[in-house]
């Protein structure tokens, strides 16, 4: 199952990204204007489908913003514009967590169940299962070479168990997470931001 994602930036986001990034108040206007520019690269989706039909609750799921991010951040390092780059980075990362807002309505949508948790595949799952995950989901615009690094690169893979439970959903993705040290993790997270994760 293939479903297309919208994700966006809140004037609130922009807040958090001078702050967490150090970013300068006169780097807004830029922040702003390079959103705009990834709103018309971003082609967003995610995929989803059971990991097998005996473990129908347990799905794999790939979310990725597509290849117009990485496009846009290559132009801008070819230019020597690096610090343009950069804020495309962050700007990204930021749409990527919207998108997985955004995935787990889609899949409540679909299931009539929750997203539990994030089991990324490096992370809590093998990479080598990424093989295993593209036979079942067939991603037409996603792929991976030998050392498994995903193309976009604004592209996440991991499984889910569905729950019917919202106050156990989604909230747990840094819980979850062996990357103690992660900027994103969410006791960094302002206000909107936990509100977001539960």
């Amino acid at each position: 199952m293939r479903e297309t994602l919208e994700p966006y930036i809140t004037e609130n986001t922009y807040s958090f990204l001078l702050s967490h990034y150090h970013f300068q108040e006169k780097d807004k206007a830029l922040l702003h204007s390079l959103t705009k520019q990834l709103a018309q690269k971003i082609d967003s989706a995610v995929y989803f489908a059971p990991k097998s039909p005996q473990e129908e609750s347990r799905l794999a799921v790939l979310v990725t913003l597509g290849a117009g991010v990485d496009d846009l951040q290559e132009e801008y390092t070819t230019a020597g514009h690096l610090s343009g780059a950069y804020m495309i980075e962050c700007i990204a990362m930021e749409l990527l967590k919207n998108a997985y807002e955004q995935a787990a309505e889609k899949i409540y949508h679909y299931y009539g169940l929750w997203m539990n948790g994030f089991e990324f595949l490096g992370d809590r799952a093998p990479l080598e299962d990424m093989e295993e995950m593209f036979d079942i989901l067939e991603p037409a615009e996603i792929s991976y070479n030998q050392a498994y690094m995903l193309t976009p690169r604004k592209t996440a893979a991991f499984y889910t168990t569905l729950t019917d439970s919202r106050k156990a959903a989604f909230c747990n993705l840094c819980g979850t997470c062996s990357h103690t040290r992660c900027i994103h993790r969410k006791g960094n997270f302002t206000y909107g931001y936990q509100r977001i994760f539960g």
